[in-house]
């Protein structure tokens, strides 16, 4: 009978560490989507605490993106998208930065980490 217990607290034990392990390899999925997301770049640093967007917003949303704030893609179904630059070619992310308050579609790989989810921009053009 002992036995018997035992080996169910190690079958439940290792079932226990396999569905971790699947759960963590989620945590970090590169998706296979290389967009486009259209939407508005917003700073994160004015939308996320107070809700700053739009046409009224983009002198602040562009003062904070050149500053260094973080910038993202709140997308036109609501969703927002930490907008991070290439190691190898950071001239799209700086083209983002300077439509900080306006309309855009981005390109780039989408990752999520814990999730959060972050486009490295590898294109960005203004929209209506």
């Amino acid at each position: 009978m002992r036995k018997l217990r035992v080996g169910k607290l190690l079958t439940a034990s290792a079932l226990a560490l396999l569905l971790s392990t699947f759960a963590r390899a989620e945590d970090h999925a590169k998706a296979d989507a290389a967009g486009p997301w259209k939407g508005e770049i917003v700073d994160v640093a004015c939308y996320v605490p107070h809700g700053a967007k739009g046409a009224g917003h983009a002198d602040c949303a562009k003062k904070c993106a050149k500053a260094g704030q973080p910038i993202g893609l709140l997308t036109d179904d609501g969703d927002l998208l930490l907008l991070l630059a290439d190691h190898e070619d950071g001239k799209p992310f700086e083209a983002a930065k300077e439509l900080a308050g306006s309309k855009a579609e981005v390109t780039g790989q989408l990752d999520t980490r814990d999730g959060m989810k972050a486009v490295t921009v590898s294109g960005v053009k203004a929209t209506a």
